[in-house]
């Protein structure tokens, strides 16, 4: 009977053993899950901070792109529309009465001409520069002609220095002058 005190001791000391060992990989388990449960908190928190900046990024990047296609339609608008201003200018010049045309060129030939300069004139225009100079009594010489919607090219006497004043040539720095305002109200 000794040996069956022995055994059921034995066995008494290993179940309590085993049930020490299950308590206590019971609480190692628990432990470990309660620090992953907080390290996977942390992760998520973290994860969502990152997706929320990348998100407001994202979002400011689009609203920054958008403005910016905005301002680019908005230009080309503009351009279109400005260039259909200057075509129907460049037609009403063309079809101009010859009145009109006289008192404009008689105005450039007045404020930019100097006697004995040379005029270059488009040769439909010749007849009303001459009667013009008459007028003015001024000393110009027709050097030559030009293609242009109409207007005049002064040079010197020595052939160095010309200005170009035809209609076509103001209508360009017009409509140059005219993009840059229309670039400056758009991108500052």
């Amino acid at each position: 009977m000794p040996l069956d005190a022995v055994l059921k001791e034995i066995r008494i000391k290993g179940e309590e053993e085993v049930k020490r060992i299950e308590e206590e990989a019971k609480r190692e388990v628990e432990k470990i899950i309660k620090e992953a449960k907080i390290e996977a908190e942390a992760l998520i928190k973290k994860a969502k901070e990152e997706a929320e900046k990348e998100g407001e990024a994202l979002r400011k990047q689009e609203i920054s792109s958008l403005n910016l296609e905005m301002k680019r339609l908005m230009l080309a608008k503009q351009k279109e529309i400005t260039d259909e201003v200057f075509k129907m200018l460049r037609k009403k010049i063309a079809e101009m009465d010859e009145k009109m045309r006289k008192e404009l060129i008689k105005t450039l030939i007045e404020k930019n001409a100097k006697d004995n300069m040379n005029l270059y004139v488009r040769k439909e225009d010749e007849k009303i520069v001459r009667e013009i100079l008459e007028e003015l009594k001024m000393n110009l010489k027709i050097a030559g002609n030009i293609s242009a919607l109409g207007g005049i090219i002064i040079e010197d006497p020595s052939g160095e220095v010309r200005v170009n004043l035809t209609f076509d040539e103001l209508l360009n720095q017009l409509y140059e002058k005219k993009l840059n305002e229309v670039a400056k109200v758009l991108f500052g």
